[in-house]
């Protein structure tokens, strides 16, 4: 239920009776007689105290207490003077020494594949998963595919987030190596990075690929050497249809139970507001099947792909949720992977991939100007929000040379068109991005993941740039980060921990001088998450008259040691206040 957050304002005024008493503090969400309230239009639904209070509201940073109504934050400040809120029928949560903090807001995630994440093999290395070389990998999808019911629905045996610059032999697992688990059934895995797959000789049959088979544009089927049989790995547009294809729900029974099972991990982590970050018109399709058929339990925006970008002209295309859904604008996708050597850079890798020369530099997905420009174009003229996918300097280029000719037409406007990923963006760049009035969404969960593979791959120096928050916070572009679910987990407190430490696997410091505070950290999150969506004078904060996106957290982000920040633990997910996710006591 919306209510206009003025209506808060009034009431809070007119509440000058303020009934205290002594009242018995209870366990997390269970509900006690309090004082009643002469004056109902203030007295609210729930009361939270008794822990730490991270508004993300400067104005406001610090209270003792949050008092919610109708979904809504109603007043903050000292317990005493909330306790006039209070009445009968007041849920009184005592936060027990844990923190209380906005919702979490995730500036870039697919959750339409949160579910496939959750429901298939489990290949991340650790400290997320248990694989660490072929072997295991192998292994893994054996055990799952004798233990799930889940293939049976897809018709696949799969797992997702292999990680080639983890694993112990440093290549990619093929088609040779999935035989093992089975020739009779066909097998797929997708790269961490979302932008590779590899699959067995049985799913290149079904895929039909074949030696006679040419590789499409923007991507690449690799050959066994000496040859030209496809040894089972996959590239970008060669990989990205035939996964969409083969591992997306037969029937909307199997799509619902997908859908549930990615929301419910979304949840788990805080998420109150979620993004799906390229959605296709058939996975929009089935969202806003979802949406009207049961309703989201927290809020969906979807950004479509540039390829079909029919929904963007349906009801669902707009500012306001229906059914806790909505597409928000147009998604570009211009390069691909840099940890899997797809993005696109003006200089070689130093380490190609296999079949590749000294000379190899990653490739664009649009390499016709003309088409990003005539994209971007349209964007302006239907005020569309542009969320464009570049992880190399090249494709950063190109997403400025196709920003600024429409920007020169058009006005800049408040159109918050936000660079995804940027990883290799160069500095001059940045300034370049700040004067287009480009927001950026960063991803300095590499540093962990990836810093070390970096360092190899592009050079000390330039590693040390990855993930540029602190640069770009310096030239006033407005941040975000994400996870890039199912890419990695979505864990914004792991985010949060990497973007304050920028440590690697190996244990060292990468671009220290690009490090954020704790603080910024959170509201790269939270704030500045809803900013990006348009939503910052309704979400991020806890702010009176904002809704009640809430998640009660195990410690305190702002004051834990920093390198303890990803042993924090979310206990309950609250969305327009109400509990939709509770951590289950050990």
């Amino acid at each position: 239920m919306q209510t206009n957050p003025i209506n808060y304002v009034l009431a809070l005024v007119l509440g000058t009776v303020l009934l205290t008493a002594c009242q018995q503090d209870n366990p997390i969400s269970t509900a006690v007689k309090s004082p009643v309230n002469e004056n109902p239009a203030v007295v609210a639904d729930t009361l939270y105290y008794g822990g730490p209070i991270v508004t993300v509201d400067d104005a406001r940073s610090s209270v003792e207490a949050v008092a919610v109504k109708d979904g809504r934050i109603l007043a903050t400040g000292d317990l005493s003077a909330l306790e006039g809120h209070a009445g009968a029928t007041t849920r009184r949560v005592n936060l027990d020494g844990r923190t209380l903090a906005p919702g979490f807001i995730d500036g870039h995630v697919h959750v339409n594949n949160l579910g496939i994440q959750a429901a298939g093999a489990n290949l991340l290395a650790p400290p997320d998963g248990g694989v660490k070389t072929i072997d295991d990998l192998v292994e893994a999808l054996t055990a799952w595919a004798e233990s799930s019911d889940v293939d049976e629905r897809m018709g696949w045996i799969f797992g997702m987030g292999f990680d080639d610059a983890v694993l112990a032999e440093r290549r990619f697992p093929d088609r040779d190596d999935l035989d093992r688990v089975s020739t009779e059934r066909p097998v797929m895995i997708v790269h961490i990075s979302g932008h590779f797959a590899s699959v067995n000789s049985k799913g290149l049959e079904i895929i039909g690929y074949t030696a006679d088979t040419p590789d499409p544009e923007g991507g690449i089927i690799r050959r066994r050497a000496g040859s030209s049989e496809p040894n089972g790995v996959l590239e970008e547009l060669a990989a990205i249809p035939a996964m969409i294809k083969n591992l997306s729900p037969k029937t909307p029974e199997d799509g619902e139970y997908f859908m549930q099972k990615g929301l419910e991990l979304a949840m788990s982590f805080g998420y109150t507001t979620a993004q799906e970050g390229r959605a296709f018109a058939a996975s929009h399709n089935g969202m806003a099947a979802y949406a009207d058929k049961h309703g989201f339990p927290i809020d969906v925006v979807s950004y479509i792909d540039y390829s079909d970008r029919s929904p963007l002209a349906s009801d669902w295309y707009g500012s306001e949720y229906r059914k806790g859904y909505r597409v928000g604008g147009l998604k570009i996708t211009l390069d691909g992977s840099p940890q899997g050597r797809t993005g696109w850079r003006t200089e070689p890798y130093l380490l190609p991939p296999d079949g590749q020369g000294p000379d190899y530099a990653g490739y664009p997905a649009i390499p016709d100007d003309q088409v990003v420009i005539g994209l971007v174009d349209e964007a302006y003229q239907k005020g569309w929000q542009v969320l464009m996918h570049a992880n190399g300097d090249a494709a950063v280029d190109q997403m400025i040379r196709a920003i600024r000719p429409a920007q020169e037409k058009y006005g800049p406007g408040d159109r918050r068109h936000t660079l995804v990923h940027g990883q290799y963006t160069r500095l001059q760049q940045l300034d370049e991005l700040a004067e287009l009035q480009i927001a950026a969404s960063l991803f300095p969960m590499h540093t962990f993941y990836w810093g070390d593979w970096h360092t190899e791959i592009i050079g000390e120096e330039k590693a040390q740039r990855i993930s540029p928050t602190r640069s770009a916070l310096e030239r006033g572009i407005r941040i975000t980060s994400h996870t890039d679910a199912p890419v990695a987990l979505p864990n914004l407190l792991q985010v949060m921990w990497a973007t304050v430490n920028r440590v690697t696997r190996s244990g060292k410091v990468l671009g220290p001088e690009e490090r954020l505070t704790p603080e910024e950290a959170l509201k790269a999150v939270t704030l500045w998450g809803a900013w990006q969506h348009f939503e910052e004078d309704d979400k991020g904060s806890i702010t009176p008259g904002k809704r009640a996106d809430l998640v009660i957290l195990s410690d305190n982000p702002l004051t834990i040691e920093p390198m303890r920040i990803n042993e924090i633990a979310v206990m309950e997910t609250i969305k327009d206040g109400e509990t939709v996710w509770q951590r289950e006591a050990p």
